[in-house]
């Protein structure tokens, strides 16, 4: 497997060098259409002298030596037409290096062969799975991966979705935080504690990181400590996802309507001070996990304004507290003279948003929630 992820490798650089070099030529010429590169062309291109100067390719399956080109076509295209991705325009494909990218291959659809709980890896033979598939449907394709010292296979599956209708239709505001991971405004659970897998490894990873320092590079001992590390991010990693899929799943399982915010998780990373906490948490993770959890319960999804101030609105009366600082926990109104907590009260606001962002607040309006 990890022969077929380094001919995967190479195949993506030698098509990345080949295409910057033909593409050079290409502009040069005028922008000929005959000289455009494409990723079609490059594969026949590879294909031509495989047998000869790299017959080491036909010991994997040949999908691990054709699909690279299908891929770097897809990321010149994307990249030509301006395409974004998490706000940000996509960059020029990069070469990739043997221990600083993911490792993984492809394999197409007409070679996948499963049975029970063990796939078929071409060149390789039968190969035990953790568990079986737990759909099923036409198979188009799988991806091997390799994460730390493990291996996952993920399938590309047509399946026909059914929708699961949450039976409570009451909405929900939540406050996302750094000590709270969420805080809701109504439920069994109110608070959403946050698991903070970096923060409590940061001595182990620091004491890892000193003896990696001193180990002489490319060493074994080098190696297995550098994998000893890997493991511990994934761990990391592991925690922190299986905190917000519970977070999330309880959430479309148990109401019609979730408001959350719009948070400007770019500008919060910004503090040097929080910047480490903040990315211990996964906001984007989370919206990302009820965006298509919503979808299969049939829940409505609303993000509030980016500019809502759901913190500094008095959740009885509608007042806006301008004076609220950020190290006041407590929201204490100065207009009815109300006293909560300053994430409750905001997951609130975030309840009534859709009335509360009808109104118009400013400092010493009185009921203008109410009003909405």
């Amino acid at each position: 497997m990890q022969k077929a992820c380094g001919v995967s490798r190479f195949a993506w650089n030698w098509g990345l060098d080949a295409w910057n070099k033909q593409y050079k030529a290409y502009i040069d010429s005028g922008k000929k259409k005959e000289l455009k590169p494409s990723g079609m062309m490059l594969k026949k291109q590879l294909n031509a002298i495989k047998k000869s100067e790299y017959p080491w390719m036909y010991e994997v399956t040949k999908y691990a030596s054709q699909q690279p080109f299908i891929f770097l076509q897809r990321a010149w295209s994307d990249y030509f037409k301006k395409k974004t991705m998490n706000g940000k325009p996509v960059g020029k494909p990069r070469f990739k290096k043997k221990g600083k990218s993911t490792d993984s291959f492809y394999v197409g659809g007409d070679q996948v062969v499963l049975k029970n709980n063990t796939v078929k890896i071409p060149n390789l033979g039968w190969v035990k799975m953790a568990e079986p598939l737990k759909y099923g449907g036409h198979i188009n394709s799988m991806t091997i991966t390799r994460v730390a010292d493990k291996w996952y296979v993920s399938f590309s599956i047509d399946v026909e979705v059914s929708f699961i209708r949450s039976e409570n239709q009451a909405s929900v505001g939540v406050d996302l935080g750094i000590k709270e991971l969420a805080t809701l405004s109504r439920g069994n659970v109110r608070y959403w504690r946050t698991p903070k897998p970096l923060q409590h490894s940061l001595r182990k990873l620091a004491r890892y990181q000193r003896r990696l320092a001193k180990k002489v590079k490319g060493s074994n001992g080098f190696k297995m400590l550098k994998m000893k590390i890997a493991k511990l991010h994934k761990r990391i990693a592991d925690i922190r996802r299986d905190c917000l899929h519970q977070l999330s799943s309880y959430l479309v399982k148990n109401f019609g309507q979730i408001v959350i915010e719009d948070l400007n998780v770019k500008g919060m990373m910004a503090n040097r001070r929080l910047a480490r906490h903040i990315a211990d948490v996964g906001f984007y993770e989370l919206r990302r996990q009820l965006d298509y959890k919503s979808k299969w319960y049939q829940v409505i999804l609303q993000v509030a304004d980016r500019w809502f101030p759901s913190s500094k609105l008095c959740s009885d009366c509608g007042h806006k507290h301008t004076e609220l600082a950020l190290s006041d926990r407590i929201f204490k109104c100065p207009a009815c003279d109300s006293s909560k907590c300053r994430d409750h009260n905001a997951s609130l606001n975030l309840e009534n948003y859709t009335a509360c962002s009808a109104g118009s607040y400013a400092v010493g309006d009185v009921g203008s929630a109410q009003a909405a």
